[in-house]
Order: C-alpha cells, then sequence, then structure tokens
C-alpha cells in the first residue's frame, strides 16, 4: 500500500508544501496519523511528487568501481536530476536504484 493511500482511506488528503507534507483536515489528526506521517515523510514527499509519472526517490545509491561509496538523500528527484549531481562530483560515478 502507497502511503498516500494510507491517509486517503481515512478520510485525509496530502499536499507537498517544499519539504513537509501537509495533512488535512487537520482538525481530524490523531497522534496515531501524526506519528505515521512523521514516520513515513520522505515516501510521501516522493509519492507527491510524483504526479507528473516521473519516478522520484529520496535517495539514490552511488557506486563507483562496482561498489556502492555511499547513499544520496534528499528532496526527492528522478533517476536524472541524480545522475546530473552524481556527475558533478565523481564523473566516474553511477546511480542505482
Amino acid at each position: 500500500m502507497a502511503a498516500v493511500d494510507y491517509l486517503l482511506e481515512r478520510g485525509f488528503t496530502a499536499k507537498k508544501s517544499g519539504m513537509r507534507v501537509r495533512v488535512s483536515p487537520a482538525s481530524k489528526l490523531t497522534d496515531d496519523v501524526r506519528q505515521y506521517v512523521k514516520a513515513h515523510r520522505l515516501e510521501l514527499l516522493a509519492e507527491l511528487a510524483a504526479n507528473d509519472g516521473v519516478e522520484r526517490r529520496c535517495y539514490w545509491h552511488v557506486v563507483r568501481d562496482g561498489k556502492t561509496i555511499c547513499t544520496m538523500v534528499g528532496e526527492p528527484s528522478t533517476y536524472a536530476e541524480a545522475t546530473t549531481e552524481v556527475k558533478s562530483r565523481w564523473a566516474d560515478a553511477e546511480v542505482k536504484q
């Protein structure tokens, strides 16, 4: 089940606002839903940003010489955006999911 679906099933809607998730109606938020949003914030941001049909992820593995050297974490980005960012630092690196 997608993170946004969890909210929809409980009668909430979600919007991306910068790096925040806005859930409404706020007056009906329970502690359980607040904890869920906090625990799944990155997933929610990625799903909300993906409305254009292009996959975005909040993390990408950076690989050099066949070995993962780090994990790039941040605002949801497409594969092309992540590759551009990684290549600007390591010309010989690749991006993997």
